[in-house]
């Protein structure tokens, strides 16, 4: 096949690529929300007691301090392993996997949500409005950001796979844990009405699961679109250089 082919197949690659890159990451509509959604999280009283658990090559001690049930909307999260995040690198943290950013009941059945900004950091979720008028639907009890801690590959690989809109369920305890060796320490909320630092919920899974993707159209579109990309690009760059240059004679 010709470098024109690839050249053309590259221009459309990219034009899907960044359609694609724009639709993959939108919330669903209402009407596309799971029924369980509209629930609040469920906690109750725990008398399990403090466990280890190793990831990484460091044993934690988990404490459960209430069992924790939860269906929510993914709106944004943060991957723990990112290489911005040097926070959990420097305090052997590594059994935090994952943040989700999660939002149920009054911030879906209002829709409020399409009216937010969600984006997440190391340990923190931040919201934007784009209607001041319309964001004052938005209830905090509503949302919460989760520390996701499991030291189960299976579970892992579904977290990890876990994206923006997503619609999840998850089982474990609320729990502070540390290093065995007392250096790291770190605490749970137990209420969703707090705000600021050490409002989020750290929570040890038992179990995790997405119940419905969102967008998934586009997201395949996506992955289809960003390796065509680099295979056009590998193919001209391969045919640049070993075609050979042209010189005129002058005689």
């Amino acid at each position: 096949m010709s470098n024109k082919f690839f050249k053309v197949l590259l221009i459309i690659n990219v034009s899907l690529l960044v359609i694609a890159y724009t639709q993959k990451n939108k919330l669903p509509d209402q009407e596309d929300i799971i029924d369980q959604l509209y629930s609040p999280p469920y906690q109750a009283e725990t008398q399990k007691p403090s466990f280890e658990a190793t990831r990484g090559g460091i044993t934690y001690t988990i404490k459960p301090v209430y069992e924790y049930t939860l269906y929510g909307m993914v709106v944004s999260y943060h991957h723990s392993s990112s290489w911005l995040d040097l926070a959990h690198k420097s305090w052997r943290d590594f059994i935090n996997i994952k943040d989700i950013c999660v939002i149920w009941g009054e911030n879906i059945k209002s829709e409020v949500y399409k009216d937010l900004k969600f984006s997440s950091r190391d340990f923190t979720c931040h919201i934007k409005w784009s209607n001041r008028e319309r964001s004052k639907k938005y209830r905090n009890n509503c949302l919460s950001n989760n520390h996701l801690l499991s030291d189960d590959q299976k579970l892992n690989k579904i977290i990890m796979n876990t994206q923006k809109g997503d619609q999840i369920y998850l089982k474990g305890y609320l729990v502070h844990y540390s290093h065995t060796n007392k250096t790291f320490n770190r605490k749970t909320s137990i209420s969703r009405d707090d705000t600021g630092n050490g409002a989020c919920e750290t929570i040890y899974l038992n179990e995790y699961e997405i119940l419905k993707k969102a967008n998934p159209g586009w997201r395949l579109l996506y992955s289809i679109t960003k390796y065509g990309t680099i295979f056009c690009l590998i193919i001209l760059t391969i045919s640049f250089l070993i075609t050979p240059s042209k010189i005129k004679k002058v005689k």
